[in-house]
């Protein structure tokens, strides 16, 4: 536990700098990690608590190998809720009737997020043994946003724990830092890079890093299509073909 601490910490540490010597960072969605195992928040992008009523509904499809879509992906639904300005609820459902080897339900993932401050936030998530998934997980994380010059970037840290999640061997942990960029009053580009591994050797098998750029497109107010792939670039368990994800976006507020 104390290796997840200490690497947690030095993400942390890093968004904890930049915000003490007076960053801000505007208020927008940004996508977070795609993971070919379940993933550890419900929520599939990057967005801190919303204001008190609001509400926002995620639908996409995320496959690995984007010359094999109809075989190897999953779709997936996502609900949310702020029961005020600083907690918010949330669900999310992957379907694998895609896959050749899926099951038309596949997981489901609920969780919250509590906002620190305007800028960060804490997350715990639990990974219910239904489906697909025969072992409960739990992560928790941390969230800190921020921006470097005319950089926006955001920072995650998560660990996660039981069988759901790890198969009984050590700690999971993942990381992301996400540069991004507005382009536009419709686009706005990322570019994500996605460390996941485990404590039981954490620059071993279990270590894959991921590169994903994307772009987000505002259709209209409160509806936003994501798109971008993913591609891997280190470690025994990264990403061996390219990947993409497509998403459509709906937020409403009370």
């Amino acid at each position: 536990m104390r290796k997840v601490l200490v690497i947690a910490a030095v993400l942390c540490a890093f968004c904890a700098t930049q915000a003490a010597a007076q960053i801000v960072i505007p208020n927008f969605t940004i996508p977070t990690i795609m993971m070919a195992k379940a993933p550890v928040n419900y929520d599939p992008f990057y967005v801190l608590p919303g204001t008190a009523g609001s509400i926002g509904v995620d639908a996409g499809i995320t496959s690995p190998d984007v010359s094999s879509i109809a075989d190897v992906s999953d779709v997936w639904l996502v609900g949310k809720y702020s029961v005020n300005d600083k907690i918010e609820v949330g669900a999310r459902a992957t379907f694998g009737f895609l896959r050749t080897d899926g099951d038309a339900f596949s997981s489901a993932l609920i969780g919250a997020k509590y906002g620190i401050t305007e800028k960060s936030a804490a997350t715990a998530n639990v990974l219910v043994p239904i489906g697909e998934v025969e072992d409960p997980g739990v992560s928790v994380g941390y969230m800190q946003s921020l921006t470097v010059g005319t950089i926006n970037v955001d920072c995650q840290a998560a660990a996660s724990l039981l069988d759901g999640y790890t198969g009984g061997t050590g700690v999971g942990i993942d990381l992301l830092i996400e540069p991004s960029k507005v382009i536009n009053d419709k686009m706005t580009a990322y570019l994500d890079v996605l460390v996941s591994t485990n404590t039981d050797d954490i620059a071993g098998d279990p270590l894959g890093i991921n590169l994903r750029p994307y772009v987000d497109y505002t259709v209209q107010e409160g509806l936003v299509i994501s798109a971008g792939v993913s591609v891997g670039i280190a470690g025994d368990a990264k990403q061996d073909d390219i990947g993409i994800q497509v998403a459509a976006i709906k937020t409403m507020s009370k």
